[in-house]
């Protein structure tokens, strides 16, 4: 409900443990809403958060969902040419077939200032204007915390803009004039959205999402990021700072050299995947009582895992951060159609063991 993510965000303790999904699988949002997804997509969702005690929300749709890529087939996206769409559940994935350079001499000539947030498709939707962030935050009511999200910060602009291959050469190759050139524009762009996301959002927080590291670590040295990323993250943030609004910072990857560094940047939380960074190092990193941490959940072992297996994880997550009220548990890379239904179930049985989804979440909205 709203009003556990609202205590969870002000790092008290309440009668449920607050969670975080990123729900898009089919079978089970139908399971719990007793909906056809795809004719009533907006109340399907909205039942299924309320029945699986989802609080952090991410996706709140307002509108019926159109008919996914078939399965096995990738098609190209109907308003983007760059995009191709492929199945994942109730909502495809997009990714990116043609980037708007091809080399490091393209970049060279490239105007960072035309491109606007609006013309990338990102894999999750989230939408900040401030008239579309207050209508998904009506739309979900006293179900969830909606949250809006930037999710090209300042390092993920490039790698959305130019894929990670000509990034990393153009910004090796002369890092100051990339950094003149192409990031600060980008982090100019990047604190207007979030302006706009406090103009529009009545919540407490604010997410702003950037992959700084893969699985193995950081991708450059960490000095670089000292020089070329970390200085613009207070004046990006600047406009929820000075609003009141606590930031989340959302990262994949092995985050663990640069955790230490996160929380002096204006970052009040932190989600993150498991287990590329290990919960033990975001607990540690994050550790006053008022810090927030969104994870501790491994999408691997729900896919390919057994139903024995994932209950000992999510039992084991449970015990670690019982005395923590500012984490909330979440499967990083979300509930997709992929993960077997007996998982999901085995899945939610133990949040239910352990206060985080009611006990009768299959059969509550069905009564």
């Amino acid at each position: 409900m709203r009003s556990d993510a609202l205590a969870w965000a002000a790092g008290r303790s309440s009668d449920k443990r607050a969670t975080k999904e990123t729900l898009n699988h089919r079978g089970l949002i139908e399971l719990v809403s007793g909906l056809d997804v795809y004719a009533h997509t907006p109340e399907a969702f909205r039942r299924a958060y309320e029945a699986l005690g989802i609080d952090i929300v991410n996706r709140v749709p307002i509108e019926n969902a159109p008919a996914p890529t078939p399965p096995g087939r990738v098609r190209p996206h109907p308003a983007r040419g760059d995009y191709d769409l492929a199945p994942l559940g109730v909502y495809d994935t997009a990714s990116r077939r043609r980037y708007a350079c091809q080399d490091v001499d393209g970049v060279w000539a490239f105007d960072a200032g035309r491109v606007r947030y609006s013309d990338l498709v990102t894999p999750v939707p989230h939408p900040w204007g401030a008239t579309d962030i207050r209508a998904r935050e009506e739309a979900l009511g006293e179900v969830g915390l909606y949250y809006p999200m930037l999710y090209t910060t300042l390092f993920m602009w490039p790698v959305e803009v130019f894929g990670w291959e000509v990034f990393m050469v153009a910004a090796m190759e002369d890092p100051g004039r990339f950094h003149d050139q192409i990031l600060r524009p980008f982090a100019a762009q990047s604190r207007e959205i979030v302006a706009e996301i406090v103009r529009g959002s009545r919540g407490p927080l604010v997410f702003v999402h950037d992959d700084l590291c893969d699985a193995r670590g950081p991708v450059f040295r960490p000095d670089w990021y000292e020089e070329f990323i970390f200085p613009h993250y207070p004046e990006i943030l600047a406009p929820a700072r000075a609003a009141g609004r606590r930031v989340i910072l959302v990262a994949d990857g092995n985050l663990s050299a640069l955790l230490h560094r996160l929380p002096g940047l204006g970052f009040d939380g932190l989600m993150f995947e498991s287990p590329a960074t290990p919960l033990e190092d975001a607990l540690a990193a994050f550790d006053r009582p008022d810090h927030l941490l969104i994870g501790g959940i491994e999408t691997g072992m729900l896919t390919g895992g057994s139903p024995a297996q994932i209950a000992a994880m999510v039992r084991g997550v449970g015990e670690r951060t019982a005395g923590r009220p500012g984490f909330a548990i979440a499967s990083g890379g979300g509930l997709h159609d992929d993960i077997p239904m007996v998982n999901l179930e085995a899945y939610f049985d133990t949040r239910a063991e352990i206060g985080a989804t009611p006990p009768d979440w299959r059969t509550r909205r069905h009564a």
